[in-house]
């Protein structure tokens, strides 16, 4: 809901615990008690975020093409993602450029970044993957065992990427955003991320 009265309502569950929390994060408590990552996968996607430098205070970009081309409007530049990471870069970073995380399903945008700014750091699981067209999901029933495991292994590094970012550039075509906004921090605040895509309404992060 865009209602803040609603988002920050105070609420209770005293049966499991849960008393005098605001909806937000009582829903980020569930989540967490719902959702849990295997632990040899999550330990594994640990290290691969670490082995790009992601061990320190960085920036998350989520990009999505591939099939999202076909059910809406897309963003088709990378352009808005740097206005943005720019202005992040000044709210966030005190004017330092930290390393950029790209999530994305198609990672011919990794050129597109780099090409953009130059001077910036990019990191993405794509340097160590290859999804040049981005996620079709009528193709994952073509997929080998190998395939769908990478991918799965690529999908869940992202998702921890995206959570654990200090700012997160999200989009709101894909449902896979609203999953990662709940499972990040309990200290991370709606100034904590923004959607890339439009619409934007002021002040709301739906």
């Amino acid at each position: 809901t865009n209602d803040p009265k609603k988002r920050f309502e105070i609420m209770s569950i005293p049966q499991l615990g849960y008393n005098n929390v605001e909806r937000l994060s009582l829903k980020k408590h569930f989540l967490r008690r719902m959702f849990r990552i295997n632990a040899d996968v999550r330990d594994r996607a640990c290290h691969r975020l670490a082995s790009q430098g992601l061990d320190d205070e960085y920036m998350a970009l989520s990009v999505r093409r591939g099939d999202k081309v076909t059910e809406t409007s897309i963003l088709d530049t990378v352009d808005p993602y740097i206005r943005l990471a720019e202005e992040g870069i000044n709210s966030h970073f005190d004017g330092k450029v930290p390393t950029m995380f790209v999530a994305t399903d198609d990672c011919s945008v990794m050129q597109e970044f780099r090409d953009a700014r130059p001077e910036w750091t990019f990191v993405s699981e794509c340097d160590n993957a290859s999804e040049a067209n981005g996620f079709v999901y009528k193709e994952m029933k073509l997929w080998s065992e190998e395939q769908t495991d990478a991918h799965f292994n690529k999908f869940i590094a992202e998702m921890i990427g995206m959570a654990s970012a200090r700012y997160w550039i999200g989009v709101a075509t894909t449902n896979v955003s609203y999953w990662v906004y709940f499972m990040r921090s309990l200290e991370a605040t709606d100034d904590s991320f923004i959607w890339a895509d439009p619409p934007r309404v002021p002040g709301l992060p739906w």
